[in-house]
C-alpha cells in the first residue's frame, strides 16, 4: 500500500490552487449576475426615463337651451316650473346634432317636465334626480333605430318653482 506524504508546500499548493478556483467561480458567477441583470436595470431606468403617456381630453361643448316654463302636476292647484339649461356634449359634432333635433328635443323636455311634482323638484336630491333623468332621457335616439345623442350632463342655469 502506499501513502501519500504531503508536505507543507504541497497542502499550500492545494489550498492555494482550491482558494484560485474558488476565486473564479465567484468572479465568472458575478459576471453572469451582472449579465442577466443589466437588461433588466436598463429597462427600468428607460421606463422611468420615458415620459408617461398624456392623454389630452377635448373640453366640452356646452349648448344652452332657451328657458322654459312648464305647468306641474300638483293637487293644490296650479304651480309653475322655470328652468333654464345647458346641455353639456363632448364635440362640435354632437352640438350640429342636437340642434337639428332641437324640435323634438324641446318636446321631450316639455313633456318630461311637465310631469314633475314641485314638491320632490324643492329638494335638492329631487333637482340631481331631475338632471339624471334628463340627461338619459335626451340622450334617448329620437328614431327607430337611429343613434342616440351623445349629452353628458345637463345643468341649470335657472330653477324657480311657484
Amino acid at each position: 500500500m502506499s501513502t501519500i506524504i504531503t508536505t507543507p508546500a504541497s497542502q499550500r499548493r492545494s489550498w492555494l490552487l482550491i482558494g484560485v478556483i474558488s476565486l473564479m467561480s465567484a468572479v465568472i458567477a458575478a459576471l453572469v449576475a451582472v449579465y442577466f441583470a443589466l437588461p433588466m436595470l436598463s429597462d427600468q431606468k428607460a421606463a422611468q426615463d420615458a415620459e408617461p403617456e398624456v392623454v389630452v381630453v377635448p373640453p366640452p361643448v356646452f349648448m344652452p337651451l332657451a328657458p322654459f316654463t312648464v305647468n306641474l302636476e300638483s293637487p293644490r292647484g296650479n304651480r309653475l316650473l322655470y328652468i333654464g339649461i345647458t346641455l353639456k356634449m363632448a364635440d362640435q359634432d354632437a352640438v350640429a346634432r342636437v340642434e337639428e333635433l332641437k324640435p323634438e328635443l324641446k318636446s321631450r323636455l316639455l313633456l318630461l317636465l311637465s310631469g314633475q311634482s314641485p314638491d320632490e323638484l324643492i329638494t335638492q336630491a329631487g333637482k340631481q334626480t331631475l338632471q339624471s333623468t334628463l340627461t338619459e332621457a335626451l340622450s334617448r335616439p329620437y328614431s327607430e333605430g337611429g343613434q342616440p345623442l351623445v349629452i353628458s350632463g345637463v345643468l341649470y342655469n335657472d330653477f324657480i318653482v311657484q
